[in-house]
């Protein structure tokens, strides 16, 4: 058998590496023509191509005019308000047809927009649909002419073509021609010998103003006239003028001020007779003292009561006195008033006299013969002042009250301790008092200290304030101090009872009203009006 030996034909004898390879190029480029592609994409996506703007062409015959479409809104810009009656349908649209340039009309108004000036070609603006019946009704141009106002919104003059898009005077000239369309859209005001015009708006109440302000009347001559000189000027109209000399020496020459008003001073005078007299008025008297009851007959007297409260002290035994004081065991002189005058000048400089009526002793329990002055406690004390239409005192009372006293008594302390607020204390005291009045009746002071309300109780909120014990000169041992608590007492403690009726120039008036009263307060306190929640403190 004859065997053939294999010749390889030309050109397909190429190693078989060089076929991979080039298959592989050919892979690669079409992977990065495919990338290439979706990147292109991607970006166009993200990116959109913005359209080129409209430019102008002179050189094109059929080419529509480019004019400014102008949108009114009813919003407070530079353009005017065609203002239709509430009761009247708004008159239907016109188109201008004027043959050389078609002009649009104005929009109508529509209301919280803003005043819009874009370039749009005339075939471009969509005009609302017109019914017919109004398109046969329709005015000429000629009609609306002679019937527009004089400032009436005017559409913008035609512009001269450009013979270039790109020139600058052509932009120039469009610039110049928004600015007149725009200064022609403000609001027209009718001059002063012109007719009003007749696009105001309707209101329902016929009391109601115009949008339209009146013409501004003539404004009257102004006559500058100088005693001294003899100097007189007319001005037309509200042009100012130079002031003549004598006006401006005295304007430079400075006003003195006037001193601060002090605070009114109050006379602490003993009111005898005449509206108040000395005892027995009824002013004051028993007829303040209402509110206070009276002792029934089997009451226990105020040593028995106080034998019998033993060791009690402190919040404990104020609460056993004052529930003993409500049913009226306490001496019957203390229902009979005593009278104490102020006089001065109130805020306002005028001669003003208040008068209180304050109780003649400090309070006591127990009857006329039999009697214990009580001190206690600022909340035990302010309840039964309440309860009888009354109130505490403030220091320049007590300095009143001291000063027109038919009884002043000297300070008899003894000797300071924790002792000072027990019973038995209190009751060596009130003997000490006793001897020392010998029967002697009236207005007494001097005796004791006094629980107040002052002014400094607002800034320390649960602290009493004590004053007073006056010296036989007048001045007290003890001057205002809050460093004890609320319900601190002891035996030097006094409780003086004011009724919450005054009388201010012979008026009835509130003690609480004249306290808080800016005009009247400084006659009864030395600091002023006192702080509401002070007076409502003292009395509850």
């Amino acid at each position: 058998m004859t065997k053939f030996k294999h010749i390889p034909r030309p050109g397909f004898g190429a190693p078989r590496s060089l076929r991979n390879a080039a298959l592989i190029t050919a892979s690669a480029l079409a992977v990065a023509a495919v990338s290439v592609s979706a990147s292109y994409g991607v970006v166009s996506t993200l990116f959109p191509r913005q359209s080129a703007p409209a430019t102008i062409a002179a050189t094109q015959p059929n080419m529509a005019r480019v004019v400014p479409e102008i949108i009114l809104s009813s919003a407070p810009a530079e353009a005017p308000i065609s203002v239709t009656p509430l009761d009247v349908a708004p008159e239907p649209v016109v188109a201008n047809t004027a043959p050389d340039v078609p002009r649009t009309a104005p929009a109508p108004v529509r209301p919280e927009t803003e005043v819009v000036i874009s370039s749009k070609s005339v075939s471009d603006i969509a005009l609302p649909p017109v019914p017919e019946a109004s398109i046969e009704a329709a005015p000429t141009m000629a009609a609306l002419d002679d019937a527009m106002p004089a400032r009436a919104l005017a559409a913008p003059a035609p512009r001269p073509l450009a013979e270039t898009a790109a020139r600058p005077d052509v932009f120039a000239a469009l610039t110049t021609d928004d600015i007149e369309a725009r200064t022609g859209a403000t609001l027209g005001y009718a001059r002063p010998d012109a007719a009003p015009e007749s696009n105001t708006l309707a209101y329902a109440d016929p009391d109601m103003p115009t949008t339209r302000p009146l013409p501004r009347p003539e404004a009257p001559a102004i006559v500058l006239a100088a005693a001294e000189t003899g100097f007189t000027e007319t001005i037309p109209g509200i042009r100012p003028q130079p002031r003549p000399q004598v006006l401006r020496v005295a304007a430079a020459q400075p006003v003195p001020m006037a001193a601060p008003a002090a605070a009114p001073e109050a006379t602490l005078a003993r009111s005898s007779g005449g509206l108040f007299a000395r005892s027995g008025s009824s002013s004051c008297g028993r007829t303040l003292a209402r509110a206070m009851p009276r002792r029934s007959g089997n009451a226990s007297g105020g040593a028995a009561f106080f034998a019998a409260l033993g060791a009690l002290s402190g919040s404990e035994r104020d609460a056993q006195v004052i529930n003993e004081l409500a049913r009226g065991n306490m001496p019957d002189f203390l229902h009979q008033l005593e009278p104490v005058a102020f006089r001065g000048k109130d805020a306002r400089g005028a001669d003003t006299e208040i008068v209180i009526c304050v109780t003649p002793d400090y309070l006591a329990l127990g009857s006329d013969r039999d009697f214990v002055r009580v001190p206690l406690g600022l909340p035990a004390a302010a309840r039964i002042a309440g309860q009888f239409d009354m109130t505490l005192p403030t220091p320049h009372m007590v300095d009143a009250i001291y000063a027109q006293a038919d009884v002043k008594l000297s300070p008899a302390p003894m000797t300071p301790g924790p002792q000072m607020s027990s019973t038995t204390y209190l009751l060596r005291h009130n003997e000490t008092i006793q001897g020392q009045l010998g029967g002697r009746g009236g207005l007494i002071a001097g005796q004791k200290k006094d629980v107040v309300m002052a002014s400094r109780m607002a800034s320390a909120p649960g602290r009493v304030a004590i004053y007073g014990w006056h010296r036989s000169g007048g001045s007290p041992i003890q001057p205002v101090s809050t460093v004890h608590g609320a319900n601190y007492a002891d035996y030097s403690h006094g409780i003086r009872l004011v009724s919450k009726t005054a009388y201010l120039d012979g008026r009835a008036v509130s003690l609480d009203d004249l306290l808080g009263s800016s005009r009247y307060a400084y006659l009864l306190n030395q600091e002023g009006p006192l702080p509401g929640p002070v007076i409502r403190t003292a009395s509850r």
